[in-house]
């Protein structure tokens, strides 16, 4: 009698079932928050809900091919794919399509398709410093062989990213970078000094850029221009509010009936508040957590720096962006335009961000129980002295 037995996951199975999760999450919460719009725009309620769907397909299908793939090859090209990222954000300036004021999108001709080369950038930059981490070692304590190389990286491409006037993407970008150089071995006064100067140049910025003053501006009087600059941000907080403990219910938003501007992609976390409540925000919240707490393990228990680095990078960006697009909806960070990882609608963010968990899902393939100690420097300067599925 023919035997059938279920088929083995090589990978780790629980950060899956988590993306998985969060993407179904996703997908409910753009067929309630995106009912409205689409039926306003285009007489169908249901259009941007079946182009999500397209999209998570495809999101999926790059997600398996990059869990297939050995991650070590990415160890060879990473400059390249850097300098294919830095070409792209070059010619934005030249082809880039402008949305809401920023000229960070890019229409691939022959097929009619939109994409954001900065999401693919985000991935390059991540990809290059775990291989500068790998490469140099402990060097990178030196500033000159060691950081300078990796800081100048991140610097150009924060600064092209800055240049098309997506602030949020370029301030996340910075965060994910300088928690890779950290744990990777860079030293405090080299990041501080470095950080420092990306303050000084962005308050110029703010300063100079009436778009970006206004934001900040604000942001410090909630109470002035709630019909203008504030109103996504008191929209947002009446959304949330009105959630209460356990929420309105699915798709009974009222602030999708264009009260909130943008309650599908930017904003679709209030949307989560209003309908699920407290509960549910707390659960996808967690969501996110024990994403993260996944791939730290996986990165502990990987065999080389290079994969460790890798996946902490990504595991930053991902939590990076989760945390600032909270932040947001809740009125405690300036609004950035930052999408909700795995549940806004999109495209360029689903993707990358799925391809980056394919990536991750490789690394925890390959995992043992002693993995290199990236931690090692760091806990010696504390204390003053300088895998199959589960």
């Amino acid at each position: 009698m023919m035997k059938f037995t279920r088929p083995r996951l090589e990978c780790d199975r629980r950060t899956l079932l988590i993306v998985f999760a969060l993407i179904v999450v996703g997908a409910s919460l753009v067929a309630s928050s995106s009912s409205y719009y689409s039926a306003k725009e285009t007489g169908d309620p249901y259009f941007l809900l079946r182009k999500h769907l397209e999209r998570i397909v495809i999101a999926m299908l790059f997600l398996v091919l990059a869990m297939r793939i050995d991650y070590r090859v990415y160890r060879r090209i990473a400059p390249a794919v850097l300098g294919v990222a830095v070409v792209t954000l070059v010619g934005l300036f030249v082809v880039g399509r402008a949305v809401r004021g920023a000229q960070s999108w890019l229409t691939l001709g022959p097929i009619g398709v939109t994409v954001q080369p900065s999401e693919f950038a985000r991935l390059a930059l991540v990809l290059f410093l775990a291989w500068w981490l790998a490469r140099v070692g402990e060097r990178i304590e030196d500033v000159k062989t060691g950081y300078l190389p990796a800081a100048g990286a991140t610097l150009l491409v924060v600064g092209l990213i800055a240049a098309q006037r997506d602030m949020g993407t370029a301030l996340a970008t910075t965060v994910i970078a300088f928690i890779v150089l950290f744990v990777g071995g860079a030293k405090i006064a080299h990041l501080a000094a470095t950080a420092g100067g990306l303050v000084v140049v962005a308050t110029v910025r703010v300063l100079t850029a009436p778009y970006i003053r206004d934001r900040f501006m604000g942001y410090f009087n909630r109470g002035d221009d709630i019909g203008s600059v504030n109103w996504q941000t008191h929209q947002s907080l009446i959304s949330i509010g009105s959630g209460g403990i356990f929420g309105a219910g699915f798709g009974a938003s009222r602030q999708k009936l264009a009260w909130l501007p943008d309650s599908h992609t930017d904003f679709i976390f209030s949307i989560l508040g209003e309908e699920t409540g407290l509960v549910g925000t707390i659960i996808v919240s967690l969501l996110f957590l024990l994403l993260a707490l996944r791939a730290l393990k996986i990165s502990t228990r990987s065999s080389d720096v290079f994969g460790q680095m890798l996946v902490l990078g990504i595991a930053g960006s991902i939590f990076v962006y989760a945390s600032i697009n909270m932040l947001v909806a809740t009125g405690l960070f300036p609004v950035t335009g930052l999408p909700l990882p795995f549940i806004s609608y999109g495209g360029s963010a689903l993707v990358v961000n799925a391809l980056s968990i394919g990536v991750l899902l490789n690394v925890s393939r390959k995992t043992s129980t002693r993995g290199v100690n990236f931690l090692r420097r760091r806990q010696r300067a504390a204390v003053g002295e300088g895998a199959a599925c589960e």
